[in-house]
């Protein structure tokens, strides 16, 4: 069972966007982002202050942590999408190959196979089915990319089959 797409920048940052929340590696940036920020918060305060004091560092250093992490995702995105190219496999035709061993991902720079046990996760989302394979590496096969539903169901069931059948 194969499936080819053509991967844009478009895809990298709906990608990005939606995992915003949802990795627990962004959780963690942002929790400590929000420890520092609330750090040097603290240091900042008036140590005679009542609780309307404390209750303004609190919410200062929430809205800080929520601004410093909202920076450090756009220039993080920015990299990732003035960084990505055709010519180094992340732009352009990816072609995708259940195989017994593995799933295969070919594309104008590399030939790649993730075998079965190696993948850590697979989701149907409304726009697209995500195979993760470790915390940072992702492949995103959009509904785009298959001709039908049903393509696109019997492709996502395959995977999930093959992946099932590896951890037994």
């Amino acid at each position: 069972m194969q499936v080819s797409l053509d991967v844009t920048r478009r895809d990298i940052a709906w990608f990005n966007i939606s995992k915003l929340l949802r990795l627990k590696s962004n959780l963690q940036v942002f929790t400590i982002v929000l420890v520092g920020v609330s750090f040097f918060a603290w240091l900042g305060a008036s140590r005679d202050g009542g609780e309307v004091d404390w209750f303004l560092v609190a919410v200062s250093s929430f809205g800080g942590a929520i601004v410093g992490f909202a920076l450090i995702f756009l220039f993080s995105l920015a990299f990732v999408l003035l960084g990505s190219t055709t010519r180094s496999g992340v732009l352009g035709t990816h072609t995708y190959t259940i195989e017994d061993a593995g799933l295969r991902e070919q594309t104008e720079a590399n030939d790649t196979l993730n075998y079965w046990p190696a993948i850590q996760k697979i989701e149907m989302a409304r726009t697209a089915i995500v195979v993760q394979i470790n915390a940072w590496l992702f492949h995103v096969l959009p509904r785009r990319a298959f001709d039908s539903e049903r393509q696109y169901d019997a492709f996502y069931n395959a995977l999930r089959a093959r992946i099932e059948s590896s951890t037994d």
